[in-house]
């Protein structure tokens, strides 16, 4: 014989109307309807054709795309304003929901190295029920500058170009290169960028990589997600939410 469990009628009532909040939020900002092309039309931006939700453009209405992801256009070149970091949008991929950038402080020269206070926010944004601007990363290039030569630190990878005979230039890229507890005492940090996408770049957990390599990491840029809903905000959660807060 099965036996069931019944639901009281005020917790099936209250998760059916969590899940169709949700529902609509969804909807209404991962998909365009018929009437929200007609509002919100496709728009080109420097090199790039046919952009649409999530992207915006500064004076669209305020239903069109979203805030965080909004274009400057200027000459040949699609811009987007991350944290403290101005990046060049090189591509955007609809099916896979990710853009690529490159960080729009690189030079031209052979030894680039990102500015010190440029860099996307390392988890991304919280916004109600969606994460923004999250990095398709898991790796980061830290620089510093350190007052003697770094010898038996092999995470330490020389920037040769930086280097002075009082002043070692270094560049870190493990997976928590970013951390404080990666600093020797006699460094100091210069910048940090993230390093490739997943699948695309070094997403190996224990390898490092030279100089050289990480400029080429850094001239093929890095991948953002599309917005995409908190994970914990699944059919699941709602019910076993509502069970618990029924129980109060």
């Amino acid at each position: 014989m099965t036996n069931s469990v019944t639901f009281p009628r005020s917790v099936i009532l209250q998760a059916l109307a969590i899940s169709s909040t949700v529902s609509v939020f969804l909807t209404k900002t991962g998909a365009e309807d018929t009437l929200g092309q007609a509002v919100c039309p496709s728009f080109s931006c420097g090199h790039l054709q046919d952009i649409h939700h999530p992207f915006r453009l500064r004076g669209d209405p305020p239903g069109c795309g979203v805030q965080e992801y909004e274009l400057v256009c200027s000459d040949d070149q699609a811009i987007i304003q991350v944290n403290t970091g101005r990046y060049f949008i090189t591509n955007i991929s609809y099916p896979d929901s990710v853009f690529w950038v490159v960080d729009g402080s690189l030079d031209n020269s052979s030894c680039p190295i990102p500015e010190r206070n440029q860099h996307p926010y390392i988890y991304g944004l919280r916004s109600d029920y969606m994460f923004l601007l999250h990095m398709r990363t898991v790796k980061w290039a830290a620089f510093v500058s350190c007052s003697r030569m770094m010898k038996d630190n092999f995470i330490y990878k020389p920037v040769a170009c930086r280097s002075t005979n009082t002043s070692f230039v270094y560049v870190l890229s493990t997976t928590q290169s970013y951390l404080v507890q990666n600093v020797e005492p006699s460094c100091g940090y210069l910048a940090m960028t993230p390093l490739g996408s997943w699948g695309l770049g070094p997403n190996d957990y224990y390898s490092t990589y030279d100089y050289e390599d990480i400029v080429k990491f850094m001239r093929d840029g890095f991948a953002f997600r599309f917005p995409f809903p908190a994970p914990e905000w699944t059919y699941p959660w709602i019910l076993k939410t509502c069970l618990k807060n029924s129980r109060r």
